[in-house]
Protein backbone atom coordinates (compact mmCIF):
# COMPACT_ATOMS: atom_id res chain seq x y z
CA UNK A 1 0.00 0.00 0.00
CA UNK A 2 1.28 3.43 -0.91
CA UNK A 3 2.23 5.69 2.03
CA UNK A 4 -0.40 8.37 1.34
CA UNK A 5 -3.15 5.71 1.06
CA UNK A 6 -2.11 4.22 4.40
CA UNK A 7 -2.20 7.67 6.02
CA UNK A 8 -5.69 8.30 4.63
CA UNK A 9 -6.89 4.91 5.88
CA UNK A 10 -5.41 5.45 9.36
CA UNK A 11 -6.91 8.95 9.54
CA UNK A 12 -10.30 7.58 8.53
CA UNK A 13 -10.17 4.95 11.28
CA UNK A 14 -9.14 7.58 13.83
CA UNK A 15 -12.02 9.89 12.90
CA UNK A 16 -14.58 7.10 12.94
CA UNK A 17 -13.32 5.73 16.25
CA UNK A 18 -12.72 8.91 18.21
CA UNK A 19 -15.03 11.59 16.80
CA UNK A 20 -17.96 10.00 14.97
CA UNK A 21 -20.80 8.90 17.22
CA UNK A 22 -23.65 6.88 15.81
CA UNK A 23 -26.20 8.69 17.95
CA UNK A 24 -25.03 12.07 16.63
CA UNK A 25 -25.11 10.84 13.04
CA UNK A 26 -28.64 9.56 13.52
CA UNK A 27 -29.69 12.87 15.09
CA UNK A 28 -28.30 14.86 12.15
CA UNK A 29 -29.98 12.51 9.66
CA UNK A 30 -33.37 12.96 11.33
CA UNK A 31 -33.00 16.74 11.40
CA UNK A 32 -32.01 16.84 7.71
CA UNK A 33 -34.96 14.63 6.81
CA UNK A 34 -37.27 16.99 8.68
CA UNK A 35 -35.90 19.97 6.73
CA UNK A 36 -36.31 18.12 3.42
CA UNK A 37 -39.90 17.20 4.29
CA UNK A 38 -40.72 20.83 5.08
CA UNK A 39 -39.18 21.92 1.77
CA UNK A 40 -41.21 19.37 -0.16
CA UNK A 41 -44.41 20.58 1.46
CA UNK A 42 -43.69 24.25 0.69
CA UNK A 43 -42.03 23.68 -2.70
CA UNK A 44 -42.05 26.79 -4.86
CA UNK A 45 -43.55 26.91 -8.33
CA UNK A 46 -41.30 26.91 -11.41
CA UNK A 47 -41.99 30.60 -12.01
CA UNK A 48 -40.90 31.40 -8.46
CA UNK A 49 -37.82 29.28 -9.04
CA UNK A 50 -37.06 31.25 -12.23
CA UNK A 51 -37.45 34.50 -10.32
CA UNK A 52 -35.02 33.30 -7.65
CA UNK A 53 -32.51 32.29 -10.32
CA UNK A 54 -32.83 35.67 -12.03
CA UNK A 55 -31.56 37.32 -8.85
CA UNK A 56 -28.25 35.48 -9.24
CA UNK A 57 -27.70 36.74 -12.80
CA UNK A 58 -25.76 39.97 -13.05
CA UNK A 59 -27.90 42.38 -15.03
CA UNK A 60 -24.87 44.21 -16.43
CA UNK A 61 -24.55 41.57 -19.18
CA UNK A 62 -28.09 42.27 -20.37
CA UNK A 63 -27.37 46.00 -20.23
CA UNK A 64 -24.23 45.49 -22.33
CA UNK A 65 -26.17 43.37 -24.83
CA UNK A 66 -28.76 46.13 -25.10
CA UNK A 67 -25.93 48.63 -25.64
CA UNK A 68 -24.55 46.47 -28.49
CA UNK A 69 -27.95 46.48 -30.23
CA UNK A 70 -28.25 50.23 -29.71
CA UNK A 71 -24.81 50.84 -31.24
CA UNK A 72 -25.72 48.58 -34.17
CA UNK A 73 -28.96 50.51 -34.77
CA UNK A 74 -27.09 53.84 -34.71
CA UNK A 75 -24.47 52.54 -37.15
CA UNK A 76 -27.07 51.10 -39.52
CA UNK A 77 -28.57 54.56 -39.86
CA UNK A 78 -25.31 55.95 -41.24
CA UNK A 79 -23.99 52.98 -43.21
CA UNK A 80 -25.10 51.20 -46.34
CA UNK A 81 -24.22 48.24 -48.54
CA UNK A 82 -21.40 45.94 -47.46
CA UNK A 83 -20.54 48.02 -44.41
CA UNK A 84 -23.94 47.21 -42.96
CA UNK A 85 -23.34 43.52 -43.44
CA UNK A 86 -19.90 43.60 -41.83
CA UNK A 87 -20.99 45.65 -38.82
CA UNK A 88 -24.05 43.44 -38.24
CA UNK A 89 -21.91 40.29 -38.38
CA UNK A 90 -19.27 41.60 -35.97
CA UNK A 91 -21.72 43.00 -33.41
CA UNK A 92 -23.87 39.85 -33.59
CA UNK A 93 -20.83 37.86 -32.46
CA UNK A 94 -20.12 40.37 -29.67
CA UNK A 95 -23.78 40.06 -28.59
CA UNK A 96 -23.34 36.27 -28.29
CA UNK A 97 -19.98 36.49 -26.50
CA UNK A 98 -21.58 38.54 -23.71
CA UNK A 99 -23.50 35.39 -22.74
CA UNK A 100 -20.27 33.60 -21.81
CA UNK A 101 -19.36 35.23 -18.44
CA UNK A 102 -22.68 34.44 -16.79
CA UNK A 103 -23.16 30.97 -18.25
CA UNK A 104 -19.59 29.98 -17.32
CA UNK A 105 -19.73 31.60 -13.87
CA UNK A 106 -20.37 28.35 -12.01
CA UNK A 107 -17.36 26.73 -13.73
CA UNK A 108 -15.09 29.71 -13.17
CA UNK A 109 -15.85 29.90 -9.43
CA UNK A 110 -15.97 26.11 -8.95
CA UNK A 111 -19.59 26.26 -7.80
CA UNK A 112 -20.68 23.04 -9.51
CA UNK A 113 -20.32 20.98 -6.33
CA UNK A 114 -22.51 23.45 -4.43
CA UNK A 115 -25.16 23.40 -7.15
CA UNK A 116 -25.04 19.59 -7.21
CA UNK A 117 -25.98 19.62 -3.51
CA UNK A 118 -28.82 22.12 -3.98
CA UNK A 119 -32.48 21.21 -3.51
CA UNK A 120 -33.08 21.60 -7.25
CA UNK A 121 -31.02 19.51 -9.65
CA UNK A 122 -28.13 20.99 -11.58
CA UNK A 123 -30.09 20.35 -14.79
CA UNK A 124 -32.96 22.52 -13.49
CA UNK A 125 -30.58 25.30 -12.45
CA UNK A 126 -28.80 25.35 -15.83
CA UNK A 127 -32.10 25.15 -17.71
CA UNK A 128 -33.46 28.10 -15.72
CA UNK A 129 -30.44 30.27 -16.52
CA UNK A 130 -30.54 29.37 -20.21
CA UNK A 131 -34.30 30.05 -20.32
CA UNK A 132 -33.87 33.45 -18.63
CA UNK A 133 -31.11 34.47 -21.03
CA UNK A 134 -33.11 33.22 -24.00
CA UNK A 135 -36.24 35.12 -22.93
CA UNK A 136 -34.44 38.42 -22.33
CA UNK A 137 -32.29 38.14 -25.48
CA UNK A 138 -35.32 37.21 -27.61
CA UNK A 139 -37.20 40.25 -26.29
CA UNK A 140 -34.23 42.55 -27.02
CA UNK A 141 -33.60 41.15 -30.53
CA UNK A 142 -37.32 41.30 -31.39
CA UNK A 143 -37.52 44.93 -30.25
CA UNK A 144 -34.35 45.67 -32.23
CA UNK A 145 -35.81 44.11 -35.41
CA UNK A 146 -39.12 45.98 -35.08
CA UNK A 147 -37.45 49.34 -34.43
CA UNK A 148 -34.91 48.85 -37.22
CA UNK A 149 -37.49 47.85 -39.82
CA UNK A 150 -39.62 50.89 -39.00
CA UNK A 151 -36.83 53.47 -38.81
CA UNK A 152 -34.21 52.36 -41.36
CA UNK A 153 -34.52 51.49 -45.02
CA UNK A 154 -33.44 47.89 -44.68
CA UNK A 155 -35.19 44.62 -45.46
CA UNK A 156 -36.03 41.93 -42.92
CA UNK A 157 -34.17 39.42 -45.12
CA UNK A 158 -30.96 41.47 -44.86
CA UNK A 159 -31.19 41.69 -41.09
CA UNK A 160 -31.91 37.98 -40.71
CA UNK A 161 -29.03 36.88 -42.91
CA UNK A 162 -26.40 39.32 -41.68
CA UNK A 163 -27.33 39.23 -37.98
CA UNK A 164 -28.94 35.88 -37.15
CA UNK A 165 -26.44 33.61 -38.92
CA UNK A 166 -23.31 34.95 -37.14
CA UNK A 167 -25.30 35.25 -33.89
CA UNK A 168 -26.57 31.65 -33.99
CA UNK A 169 -23.20 30.20 -34.96
CA UNK A 170 -21.47 32.12 -32.15
CA UNK A 171 -24.03 30.92 -29.60
CA UNK A 172 -23.60 27.34 -30.88
CA UNK A 173 -19.84 27.64 -30.32
CA UNK A 174 -20.41 28.87 -26.76
CA UNK A 175 -22.86 26.14 -25.77
CA UNK A 176 -20.89 23.40 -27.54
CA UNK A 177 -17.78 24.26 -25.53
CA UNK A 178 -19.90 24.38 -22.36
CA UNK A 179 -20.11 20.57 -22.62
CA UNK A 180 -16.33 20.22 -22.37
CA UNK A 181 -14.81 18.76 -19.20
CA UNK A 182 -11.90 21.17 -19.46
CA UNK A 183 -11.92 24.33 -17.38
CA UNK A 184 -11.43 27.90 -18.60
CA UNK A 185 -13.08 27.06 -21.91
CA UNK A 186 -14.63 30.53 -21.99
CA UNK A 187 -11.36 31.88 -23.37
CA UNK A 188 -11.34 29.23 -26.08
CA UNK A 189 -14.96 30.11 -26.91
CA UNK A 190 -14.06 33.80 -27.32
CA UNK A 191 -11.10 32.88 -29.54
CA UNK A 192 -13.15 30.58 -31.79
CA UNK A 193 -15.91 33.20 -32.01
CA UNK A 194 -13.28 35.73 -33.13
CA UNK A 195 -12.04 33.28 -35.77
CA UNK A 196 -15.61 32.72 -36.93
CA UNK A 197 -16.09 36.50 -37.19
CA UNK A 198 -13.01 36.74 -39.40
CA UNK A 199 -14.31 33.93 -41.62
CA UNK A 200 -17.72 35.61 -41.89
CA UNK A 201 -16.12 38.95 -42.79
CA UNK A 202 -14.01 37.18 -45.43
CA UNK A 203 -17.21 35.91 -47.06
CA UNK A 204 -18.82 39.34 -46.93
CA UNK A 205 -15.83 41.15 -48.42
CA UNK A 206 -15.90 38.92 -51.51
CA UNK A 207 -19.02 40.08 -53.31
CA UNK A 208 -18.69 37.35 -55.92
CA UNK A 209 -18.87 34.62 -53.25
CA UNK A 210 -21.61 36.43 -51.31
CA UNK A 211 -23.66 36.94 -54.48
CA UNK A 212 -23.32 33.31 -55.58
CA UNK A 213 -25.15 32.09 -52.49
CA UNK A 214 -28.87 32.15 -53.31
CA UNK A 215 -31.61 33.29 -50.94
CA UNK A 216 -32.93 29.74 -50.24
CA UNK A 217 -29.41 28.65 -49.23
CA UNK A 218 -29.06 31.58 -46.83
CA UNK A 219 -32.44 30.81 -45.27
CA UNK A 220 -31.48 27.14 -45.09
CA UNK A 221 -28.31 28.09 -43.20
CA UNK A 222 -30.44 30.05 -40.73
CA UNK A 223 -32.63 26.99 -40.21
CA UNK A 224 -29.63 24.69 -39.78
CA UNK A 225 -28.06 27.08 -37.28
CA UNK A 226 -31.25 26.99 -35.18
CA UNK A 227 -31.38 23.18 -35.32
CA UNK A 228 -27.75 22.85 -34.26
CA UNK A 229 -28.29 25.46 -31.52
CA UNK A 230 -31.11 23.38 -30.03
CA UNK A 231 -28.85 20.31 -30.25
CA UNK A 232 -26.03 22.10 -28.40
CA UNK A 233 -28.38 23.27 -25.64
CA UNK A 234 -29.84 19.78 -25.26
CA UNK A 235 -26.33 18.32 -25.10
CA UNK A 236 -25.28 20.83 -22.46
CA UNK A 237 -28.32 19.80 -20.40
CA UNK A 238 -27.44 16.13 -20.82
CA UNK A 239 -23.85 16.54 -19.61
CA UNK A 240 -24.36 19.31 -17.04
CA UNK A 241 -24.78 16.83 -14.17
CA UNK A 242 -21.50 15.03 -14.85
CA UNK A 243 -19.17 15.85 -11.94
CA UNK A 244 -16.11 17.63 -13.27
CA UNK A 245 -12.92 16.08 -11.98
CA UNK A 246 -9.42 17.40 -11.88
CA UNK A 247 -6.15 15.93 -10.73
CA UNK A 248 -3.49 17.26 -8.41
CA UNK A 249 -0.30 15.23 -8.19
CA UNK A 250 -2.07 12.33 -9.84
CA UNK A 251 -4.92 12.28 -7.29
CA UNK A 252 -8.47 12.92 -8.47
CA UNK A 253 -10.32 15.57 -6.49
Amino acid sequence: MKPYKKKIKDYKKLIQKEYVRNSSVQNVTEQCQAVINRQEISQTSYFEFLYEQSRFIKKRWWILQGAVLTVLWLLLQNLDGGNRERIAGVLATVFAILIIPEIWKNRRFSAIEIEEAAFYSLRQICAARILLFAAVDLAMVTAFFIITLNTIQISAYEIIINFLIPLNVSVCICFRLLCSKKFEMEYTAVLICAIWTGLWLAILTHDDIYGMIAEPIWLGLVGLSFIYLFFCIEKSQHYCEIIMEDTINGIKI
